[in-house]
């Protein structure tokens, strides 16, 4: 017998022989072998054996096993050459907290802002230092650096903020939405604001793109639809600029260009210089491109969801991550141009930035959850992440009176367990900022209103605070001010060495 298939035979290949299905009802017995519910499961069971065994023989295939050295010379070079180092104990514990400690123990104010009014996105062009933010909901104003020997005799003069300057040494700045406006002694920019352009709703958001300083900025639409807006402020002037109305879209949240981190590697064909810009529109992702020589942008949808994407951010030079209202967390390729749902927030992705490498990813959300995850680990769990920082409970409770482990599993939602969990204070506030620098390893997350910090800074790798801006500014005495603001934009900023180095505010 060959085993072929026969209707209303089972084949037992332990015994080689040919046996009929029975209906339960006409079975001998409870203990029949060959009825057909048994011989269901057996084969299922097969199937499920089968599975396993082509997984098994296909992850052996493709896993590379190092070979064990026993030189320990030789196994440390090797790890070296192909970037498998693992960090010391100074690089994850000690080094931030340096870095940390170098940066002013109160926010110093840059800017100069009219009366009445807030900066609510901003962003500085690396080459010519100009700084770009958003008066109000609509208007974008520029404002030019002065030279950075500049010394400002007024500032001198009513020195009223009451601090100290701290040494260029300090080569990182940390540039923040300014609330309250004082002088100060080195006042790297100017008074006057010059428009830019105006926009015909509420800005989302505000960007540099590092390759050409073109200057973007999304809207959120209202009675308006919502608009992408692209200018080169240095080559065209003010209120000259090319417009983009996304059909069928409600809002546009988030925009992310490319940043210049973003490089091949040496041993790889380059890519073409061609400048992106991710926009994350209500249930779809744009694509923007255009050529670093000029010439006008074109884009293309090349992603459609069924929820908001509220955050997007680019995690290598052809990967994009997303962030979605319903708390998925999806990746991009723009080779393959295919995506795929790799984790889940326990709620929505108010905030997506890429960490120290490009598999590690730092979403923030409602509820006080600011979390590391890691894309090669996407296990699922029922138990709540919040229980990482113990301040919370799981706000989808299961009761204790399941009987059944499949009702129990529909019950209890899933989350993806994060690798860390930052000290994190949002209730419910969706223009929170937060940034993060990789070689520094450090986390920068605004705070809302009901915490006593406006800031804290996180190490990277450990998740501890090590530095917090209080919200209580002391007057005179016993007495504090309340400053009740928050920040809506943060963003970690290298200097060059030619002007003063301090946390500005």
């Amino acid at each position: 017998m060959d085993g072929r298939e026969i209707p209303g035979f089972y084949y037992d290949r332990d015994n080689g022989k040919y046996y009929k299905i029975l209906e339960p009802h006409n079975a001998p017995g409870p203990a029949a072998k060959y009825t057909s519910q048994n011989i269901k499961l057996e084969q299922q069971k097969l199937s499920a054996q089968k599975d396993a065994a082509i997984r098994t023989t296909k992850r052996q295939q493709e896993t590379v096993v190092r070979r064990y050295l026993k030189n320990s010379l030789f196994q440390a070079t090797l790890d070296r050459e192909i970037g498998s180092r693992r960090a010391s104990y100074y690089t994850k514990n000690i080094w931030p907290d340096a870095c940390a400690s170098r940066l002013a123990g109160e926010p110093h104010d840059i800017v100069t802002i009219p009366p009445r009014s807030r900066l609510r996105h901003f962003d500085r062009d690396p080459v010519t230092r100009t700084l770009y933010a958003v008066h109000g909901d609509n208007k974008i104003k520029s404002l030019r650096s002065k030279p950075p020997t500049y010394f400002d005799p007024a500032a001198d003069d009513d020195n009223d903020w009451g601090g100290t300057v701290i040494p260029k040494a300090c080569s990182t700045k940390l540039l923040s939405t300014p609330i309250t406006i004082r002088p100060r002694l080195y006042n790297e920019y100017g008074r006057t604001w010059h428009d830019l352009a105006t926009l015909t709703s509420p800005i989302s958001s505000l960007s540099i793109l590092p390759t050409s300083s073109a200057l973007a900025a999304t809207t959120y639409g209202s009675d308006r639809p919502p608009v992408v807006y692209f200018c080169d402020p240095d080559t065209d002037g003010p209120f000259v600029g090319q417009q983009f109305t996304p059909k069928n879209t409600s809002g546009i949240w988030a925009s992310a260009a490319k940043p210049t981190f973003s490089t091949e590697p040496r041993n790889s064909i380059a890519l073409t210089d061609t400048e992106n810009l991710a926009v994350a529109a209500s249930k779809s992702l744009l694509l923007f491109a255009r050529s670093p020589t000029g010439g006008a942008w074109d884009f293309t949808t090349v992603l459609k969801t069924d929820s908001d994407i509220l955050s997007v951010d680019w995690m290598s030079p052809t990967l994009i991550a997303l962030g979605e209202r319903s708390g998925k967390i999806r990746l991009y390729d723009t080779r393959s141009k295919g995506s795929s749902h790799i984790l889940t927030h326990p709620g929505p992705v108010l905030r997506i930035r890429r960490a120290d490498d490009p598999t590690r990813v730092v979403c923030a959300g409602m509820q006080d959850t600011l979390f590391l995850y890691d894309i090669r680990s996407r296990c699922l769990s029922s138990a709540s992440p919040y229980a990482f920082n113990g301040q919370h409970r799981n706000h989808h409770p299961r009761s204790d009176n399941h009987k059944k482990r499949k009702r129990e599993n529909r019950a209890t939602p899933k989350y993806s367990q994060p690798v860390l969990s930052f000290q994190y204070c949002n209730t419910g506030d969706q223009h929170l900022g937060i940034d993060i620098h990789p070689r520094l390893g450090l986390v920068a997350a605004a705070q809302d209103s009901t915490s006593v910090s406006m800031l804290r800074l996180h190490n990277l790798w450990t998740g501890k605070v090590v530095k917090e801006y209080s919200r209580f500014k002391k007057l005179s005495g016993s007495d504090y001010l309340h400053d009740t603001s928050t920040i809506s934009r943060l963003k970690f900023m290298e200097d060059d060495g030619t002007g003063p180095g301090e946390v500005r505010r």
